[in-house]
């Protein structure tokens, strides 16, 4: 006698499965270069509205969603009056409306946050495959620059194998954190083990300069939460351990190292030093970009930095929105082949000034404290906070000298840190209203509408 499951529960369990996948859609670009977490995403919402039947309205009075929505707003509206208007299409100007998805992607994720475990494991499992498969082992041990994982281009690929590289390894940490079996902790060890070995071989192999920077103060950071928030001597010696091996695998490669990056360093110290001296940054770059001694790939960028400052001056409030590629055409080095300009800062400023980059600074410094405020009470572990920190403060240090918030993996990035945050202040919400009224607070911790 065959015995069926009930109805109620299949279908919850084919949504569970649907929702797990397509979150693991949004996490696939920093393996799989793609625009599937843009579908990904659109399905999360919807898919959160229709099925589990989550309401909005949770978010309706936070003032940070608010100023997300705002934000959002007017980006799109400046966007359609300079297109309509002008005729000015600019480029990519319509991501930064992006914002006005942010408090949908956290209600999103509130509602699927019992499947975050099984999410990461398949996630990590997934980037342990695809970095055995792909992992050119002979070309990166004889020093050729590589494209790691399956990406447009070696730096592209290099940003994704940094977001594996630490999302590995504080996920490691959270299981000696909160507690989990030995069995658990033992495999995800193995995992995260083989997924750090492969993701950092794969950066050295990328040859990219602007990631291995970034790592510095990613590693800063890693170090500071094994000491700080575990405080387990079999941890702090497993960190150290890992910091002895990678600083020996840096010291045997070093002589490839210097070949590819010494030319910028020395270019990048002899700007500085100019620049100590006294000399305007106008005249610096103008004479490093004239320099034969100036790396092509430093001399490009020079290019387009001293460019983008051009456009800037023009409107440095609030920016020339959709028509800064207009006024491109007037800038001294405008033959340059290409207008990504290298630098995610400048990105903002070209298009809306130091008046929106105030403003998506304080969504981000925002997002920050409170996805804090969610580790000090509880909801979710300090490892995951520290996580969070250190994959903003690396994102911030590679769009330095990269345009990644104007790629896939920036804008997948941007979506899922805005998830986290607004995820984690429902569920704050919940716990304050615990306090004040229990019918209150189901209705802000169940992810479906309470039951009459």
């Amino acid at each position: 006698m065959m015995i069926s499951m009930p109805r109620n529960h299949t279908k919850a369990t084919i949504i569970d499965l649907t929702t797990g996948l397509l979150w693991l859609a949004m996490m696939s670009v920093t393996l799989i270069e793609s625009d599937a977490y843009r579908y990904a995403a659109l399905l999360l919402m919807s898919l959160t509205l229709i099925s589990r039947k989550v309401r909005l309205s949770v978010t309706s009075k936070d003032w940070l969603a608010i100023v997300c929505l705002a934000w959002g707003t007017y980006t799109l509206a400046r966007f359609l009056f300079g297109l309509i208007v002008f005729g000015e299409k600019g480029a990519s100007e319509w991501l930064y409306a992006f914002a006005l998805f942010f408090p949908a992607m956290g209600v999103a994720l509130h509602a699927s946050w019992h499947l975050v475990k099984p999410i990461l494991m398949a996630f990590f499992c997934s980037a342990l495959i695809l970095l055995i498969v792909s992992t050119p082992f002979l070309a990166i041990m004889t020093g050729v620059q590589i494209s790691p994982l399956f990406h447009h281009n070696s730096i592209h690929g290099a940003v994704g194998c940094g977001f594996v590289f630490i999302g590995a390894f504080y996920w490691t940490l959270h299981q000696w954190e909160t507690g989990s079996s030995a069995r658990t902790k033992a495999i995800v060890a193995a995992i995260a083990v083989m997924v750090v070995g492969l993701a950092l071989f794969n950066i050295y192999g990328a040859k990219s300069k602007g990631v291995w920077l970034a790592l510095v103060p990613a590693l800063g950071l890693m170090i500071a939460a094994a000491l700080f928030y575990l405080r387990r001597k079999a941890v702090v010696v497993a960190a150290i351990g890992g910091l002895l091996i990678l600083s020996c695998g840096i010291y045997a490669v070093r002589d490839n190292v210097a070949h590819f990056g010494a030319a910028t360093f020395n270019s990048v110290v002899s700007i500085v030093a100019r620049l100590d001296d006294g000399v305007s940054l106008e005249r610096v770059m103008q004479d490093a970009i004239a320099s034969p001694e100036t790396p092509i790939s430093l001399d490009e960028r020079l290019q387009l930095w001293a460019n983008a400052i051009d456009v800037i001056s023009v409107a440095p409030a609030f920016g020339s929105g959709n028509s800064w590629l207009a006024i491109w055409q007037t800038t001294p080095y405008r033959g340059v082949t290409y207008t990504l300009l290298h630098d995610g800062y400048l990105e903002i400023l070209v298009r809306h000034g130091f008046v929106g980059l105030s403003i998506l600074t304080l969504i981000v410094v925002s997002a920050i404290y409170r996805v804090y405020r969610a580790s000090s009470t509880g909801v979710i572990s300090s490892s995951a906070f520290a996580c969070y920190l250190t994959f903003a403060v690396y994102f911030a240090f590679t769009i330095l000298s990269n345009s990644n918030n104007r790629l896939a993996i920036g804008e997948s990035y941007a979506l899922l840190f805005a998830a986290t945050c607004f995820a984690c202040s429902i569920r704050l919400r919940s716990i304050s209203a615990q306090h004040r009224s229990p019918l209150q607070a189901d209705a802000l911790s169940s992810p479906f509408p309470a039951q009459g």
